[in-house]
């Protein structure tokens, strides 16, 4: 059994992250992809993970999401609406939507994972006990 502290050292933010992403694939491999979806929450991830492949087009989203291209950029405008990303007009190609995540949904996401790191360590030192 790994204790509790022993797992916050182990497991960081980027390490829960890998997880996060693996548990998804997992998810969609076991139980079909259309079945049990979250494809907010896989733009936002996308969004977050590849902030070094910046910037992203809404078409390249579609392939992120489990939902389909229709629902992908509903989904688009709503967390853009709702200030999780920003939207513009790529100025090389004015048919291209840029889509950006803000500074404050990062920091968002980075308390999420520090969070699921915290939940992991206590569920290992409840386990101890």
């Amino acid at each position: 059994m790994i204790e509790g502290r022993r797992l916050t050292s182990a497991v960081n933010r980027r390490r829960m992250i890998g997880f996060t992403e693996q548990v998804q694939r997992l998810r969609a491999d076991e139980f079909g992809k259309e079945l049990f979806t979250i494809p907010a929450f896989e733009i936002l991830l996308d969004l977050y993970t590849t902030k070094s492949v910046q910037p992203r087009s809404l078409t390249s989203l579609t392939g992120v999401s489990s939902g389909s291209e229709r629902n992908t950029q509903r989904i688009v405008h709503r967390l853009a609406e709702r200030g999780f990303v920003d939207l513009r007009r790529d100025p090389d190609d004015g048919r291209r939507i840029i889509v950006e995540l803000r500074g404050e949904t990062e920091k968002l996401l980075d308390h999420f994972f520090d969070h699921l790191v915290e939940l992991a360590a206590d569920v290992a030192a409840k386990t101890q006990r």
